[in-house]
């Protein structure tokens, strides 16, 4: 089961869009710039014939990059949408009506049609507006009043700056997020009860196409922590100084379990910073992590956090409840998490101007000090086509970004870091598709470690967990 959550694919050159969506919805209106470059047909050499192969040529390469990068950006849109859904169906913020599983949203909309308005709803999730359920209706009202006069709730005004960019006219608004919700809950049914339930290939296909999610959860670092302790053991000596982490994230509204104690966070920048201090891989004056990431929503709260080094609030995604019981490995993980970054407060959960956090639970504050803050920059940037130029990297981290890619996006995102990693340069994923590693090895970036990590047990299932790889062109122990 793939529970970690930190997503990436990366920047583009602009959001502007001058016509709506098929599904009818809110669209971009805003633009953005890019500070790496795109990539040329002599960047992908070793992978030529595999790229000719699949269609590509030096004829058309820049003519493809560009229409792969167009369609990069309408993802990202649609991601921030799918976001927008699943808060305005489970937040308790803003509103006193029962809160909604996207899910079970979902098979009930699915569940209430005919024959012949399921087909249409397939086809066309737009085409069955007065389908919704009048409770749907509801929240979706709730939302959009809430938005008007958001106050200090960061993810209301992060939803409503949204909503104003795409659709400016409020007497619209309404209309276009009916039609985002029932292109969302096509997603979530196909997904959860439709072919993505049949075969992993299925679910796996699903992803490919969907909107580029921000989330991300504190359970991610603890994977990544796994595989930066495998190198640490192998090779003592190593020292990291440049990190890049494609797909940093935002913790801003997942798809369920919406966790709401906290202010939308960005967990795994100091994830990374903190094993690599806590391993002896790295030191606060010496290492620099470019936190990267296509959704520009994100890098501007990277941005910030530089200059005002933020409070954590950590509360795990998984919680101890009778059938779900947290692995002693992880708890250990959780409890030293943020010595290296600065002061931690594991104090009361409730109280007067305390935050409530679940029952089973973990939860702590670290308070990231100005030094770690300062080691962190931010860069928007499409890993799929583009690359960073001027400077390699020794860590290249990417965590449940290449889901979202088909091969071709997946042959051109490994080429890039390839590309931008330093000569002994690291990559750590969590990605099983043997297409990678045929790839990757074409690069001279062979497999060299593996682990699998557990974070949780489940009375009469499989354990949540997940795999970690690590590549690289030299990688030998140092024993």
């Amino acid at each position: 089961m793939r529970i970690v959550s930190s997503v990436v694919v990366l920047s583009v050159l602009t959001l502007a869009w001058a016509d709506a969506p098929s599904s009818g919805g809110l669209t971009p209106q805003t633009g953005a710039e890019s500070h790496a470059r795109r990539i040329t047909w002599q960047d992908v050499g070793p992978l030529h014939a595999r790229l000719e192969a699949r269609g590509f040529s030096a004829a058309d390469f820049s003519v493809r990059i560009d229409r792969l990068a167009e369609d990069n950006a309408r993802r990202v849109h649609l991601g921030d949408l799918d976001h927008l859904v699943f808060f305005a169906l489970q937040s308790t913020r803003f509103t006193r009506l029962p809160a909604m599983e996207p899910a079970l949203s979902a098979r009930a909309l699915v569940d209430d049609m005919d024959p012949a308005d399921r087909d249409a709803f397939f086809a066309d999730p737009a085409s069955v507006r007065g389908r919704v359920n009048p409770a749907v209706r509801a929240r979706l009202t709730a939302f959009l009043r809430a938005i008007a006069a958001p106050g200090a709730d960061a993810r209301l005004a992060y939803f409503g700056r949204l909503v104003g960019d795409a659709v400016p006219a409020a007497r619209d608004r309404e209309a276009a997020l009916v039609a985002e919700y029932l292109r969302v809950m096509r997603f979530v049914y196909e997904k959860e009860f439709g072919a993505g339930r049949s075969t992993s290939a299925a679910a796996a296909a699903l992803y490919r196409t969907r909107g580029l999610s921000t989330d991300t959860a504190v359970e991610a670092g603890f994977l990544v922590s796994q595989g930066l302790g495998v190198l640490r053991g192998l090779q003592p000596d190593r020292r990291v100084r440049r990190v890049l982490i494609i797909g940093a994230g935002l913790d801003i509204a997942p798809r369920t379990a919406l966790l709401e104690a906290a202010p939308p966070q960005s967990y795994q920048p100091w994830a990374v910073l903190d094993a690599l201090i806590g391993l002896g891989l790295a030191r606060l004056d010496e290492v620099e992590i470019v936190a990267a990431d296509i959704n520009p929503r994100v890098v501007d709260y990277l941005q910030q956090s530089r200059t005002i080094p933020p409070q954590l609030l950590l509360v795990s995604g998984i919680g101890d409840d009778g059938r779900v019981a947290l692995a002693g490995g992880y708890r250990e993980y959780f409890e030293a998490f943020g010595r290296s970054l600065g002061q931690v407060d594991t104090g009361p959960r409730t109280g007067r101007g305390m935050l409530l956090v679940p029952a089973g639970h973990l939860f702590k504050r670290v308070q990231v000090s100005r030094e770690a803050a300062q080691v962190l920059h931010s860069e928007r940037f499409d890993v799929v086509t583009e690359r960073i130029v001027g400077r390699t990297f020794d860590l290249v981290v990417a965590t449940n970004v290449f889901p979202y890619f088909d091969d071709d996006a997946l042959m051109l995102a490994v080429a890039n870091i390839a590309g931008m990693l330093d000569g002994d340069g690291v990559l750590l994923h969590n990605e099983p598709r043997p297409t990678l590693f045929e790839i990757a090895a074409a690069l001279g970036l062979p497999p060299w470690q593996s682990r699998h990590a557990i974070i949780a047990t489940v009375r009469g299932a499989p354990p949540l967990g997940d795999s970690i790889w690590l590549h690289g062109r030299h990688l030998v122990a140092n024993r």
